[in-house]
């Protein structure tokens, strides 16, 4: 018995606009093959629709009617000519029908048109699969040092990640997703012409209509579960999705964490601490740049401004956050005051422009005119060199590292709370570790240096005694003495008045009494240096002691 299929379907099969089979023998051996409804399409994959061209040019065999078998006859079915491009619409047409049955939508003539909406499915569903066939990116984690708002960061962040991570279905975000049912397509119909509803696109369609039922999103939900596990790991909310361990149930375990850590009561909490921050806190030109100061009130601001989608808040103008900023600035420098003197005149629109103002002033800062001067300083260099501020500035201005007793004492009682904190997460243990390797290392090298020092200067003194003892060395100690007393002239007019006298007394002394040759010597060295003795008593010395070695040798 033929197989039957409507009317409609076989002229979306014939129609150009559609498949563009060229015969209705091909329409006919194509239903033979299966192909009888949108439906049948899912039953198909890629590589059967590519085969069709070389099986539906076999014909098939008449088969004779058999009572006993219960088998009727058949007519014989000619084979046909199946084109390339009807098979490119196929596989096309048969992306679509999964797509519609994964997202709960029924298909027709109108959603199945190929020139008026699987054309442009075409194109989104490949740039789809391009994207499928991506490395999956990191977990991103948690992290302390975000403190009341760790969650409220990294929730979105998590949510964007989850749509570049894929399973049989689509996006894994659809787990998370605000609304678990999905609508009905009465309430959400399909576009005109489109294959998507008010979601907008290919991918959002799936994130909102693919149901959270069956054996798929359980083993979707399992996998987002150790995803989220992967991201608490080591944190302070690691005990929240404890509860959702046994089942892995990842979209549990989302809903607690955003509940408990990034709740209404928690955007209080930031828009009370937001609007201390515009409020109370000064800068004083002194613990760190304007441009960081800057920067923390359009962090304030930002923060308002995500607060006021869950709870009431005023969120500040630009004309108030000018008004903010200025107030928070207490020091005195005059080109600073005169900035702020222009902004209060409305000079450029300034007050009624936040980043004008902060522009304005940035230019002006006097912390980095004392820091450009302070740097020609090798004392300054010295102090910079060796502190770590790798890990930034908290909230409150305080820098995250070790401080010494004397250092922390100064701080506020916020600014030690917060560095208590971040201290006793992983980055702070870490600076500690480190700290502790760097002070073992300076110690060492200290103690190699003094050790170092001590040596040479031995090895001087003993190298500087053996050559004094050879006629060699001893004619070098006594150039270099003559070269360094030359520079003196009064010196060398003393010397020029002794030498003759010195020299007379030693030739009259040597003619009175013969002696020994050291003997002349020794008392020729006696003379000179008594009458070096009144000029230079210190170089009198050095002389003297080595001529008397040199006499006992």
């Amino acid at each position: 018995m033929p197989p039957s299929a409507s009317a409609s379907f076989k002229s979306w099969l014939k129609s150009g606009p559609n498949v563009k089979l060229t015969s209705e023998r091909a329409v006919n051996r194509i239903l033979y093959e299966g192909i009888t409804n949108y439906e049948s399409l899912k039953d198909f994959d890629k590589k059967a629709i590519q085969n069709l061209p070389s099986v539906c040019k076999e014909t098939i065999p008449a088969i004779a009617e058999d009572e006993n078998a219960d088998v009727l006859a058949e007519p014989e079915v000619p084979g046909a000519n199946i084109s390339s491009i009807s098979v490119q619409r196929l596989i096309v047409a048969m992306n679509a029908a999964k797509y519609y049955a994964a997202i709960g939508r029924g298909m027709t003539a109108q959603n199945m048109h190929y020139i008026n909406v699987l054309s442009n499915f075409k194109v989104e569903y490949e740039a789809y699969i391009n994207l499928k066939e991506e490395d999956e990116p990191k977990v991103p984690k948690i992290n302390d040092r975000d403190s009341d708002r760790k969650i409220i960061r990294w929730a979105p962040i998590f949510v964007d990640y989850l749509s570049r991570c894929f399973g049989s279905k689509g996006p894994l975000c659809y787990i998370v997703r605000e609304m678990a049912t999905v609508p009905t397509e009465i309430d959400d119909p399909l576009g005109s012409n489109n294959y998507f509803g008010r979601s907008g696109s290919l991918i959002e369609e799936l994130i909102a209509r693919i149901p959270h039922v069956g054996p798929i999103f359980r083993n979707d939900n399992a996998t987002v579960y150790m995803k989220i596990e992967e991201a608490v790991r080591g944190s302070s909310v690691e005990s929240t999705i404890k509860s959702f361990a046994r089942q892995k149930d990842g979209r549990g375990a989302y809903l607690a964490l955003v509940s408990n850590h990034a709740g209404t009561t928690k955007y209080r909490a930031i828009m009370k601490k937001r609007m201390n921050f515009l409020q109370n806190i000064k800068w004083n030109g002194r613990a760190y740049p304007l441009e960081t100061h800057v920067s923390n009130h359009r962090n304030a601001y930002d923060d308002l401004s995500d607060c006021s989608n869950y709870i009431t808040v005023s969120v500040p103008n630009d004309e108030q956050r000018v008004e903010y900023l200025i107030d928070s600035i207490t020091c005195s420098d005059s080109t600073l005051q005169a900035a702020i003197g222009l902004i209060r005149a409305n000079t450029n629109n300034m007050r009624e422009s936040f980043e004008g103002a902060a522009t304005s002033l940035i230019e002006v800062d006097p912390y980095k005119r004392s820091s450009r001067v302070s740097d020609n300083s090798s004392n300054r260099q010295a102090t910079v060199s060796a502190m770590d501020y790798l890990a930034g500035r908290g909230e409150t201005g305080v820098d995250l590292r070790w401080h010494y007793p004397k250092e922390f004492s100064k701080l506020t009682n916020d600014q030690k709370d917060e560095l208590v904190t971040w201290l006793r997460t992983d980055d702070g243990k870490k600076h500690k570790v480190e700290l502790k390797k760097q002070n073992r290392k300076r110690k060492f090298s200290d103690n190699n240096n003094k050790g170092s020092d001590n040596k040479s200067k031995n090895a001087w003194t003993r190298k500087l005694k053996s050559k004094l003892k050879t006629e060699k060395g001893l004619a070098t100690v006594m150039s270099l003495l003559a070269e360094h007393e030359q520079s003196n002239q009064a010196f060398a007019s003393a010397l020029n008045a002794v030498a003759p006298v010195a020299a007379g007394t030693a030739s009259t002394a040597a003619a009175a009494t013969p002696a020994p040759a050291s003997s002349n010597v020794s008392v020729a060295s006696t003379n000179m240096s008594t009458a070096l003795s009144k000029v230079l008593p210190a170089t009198s010395i050095k002389l003297a002691s080595i001529m008397k070695k040199n006499g006992s040798k």
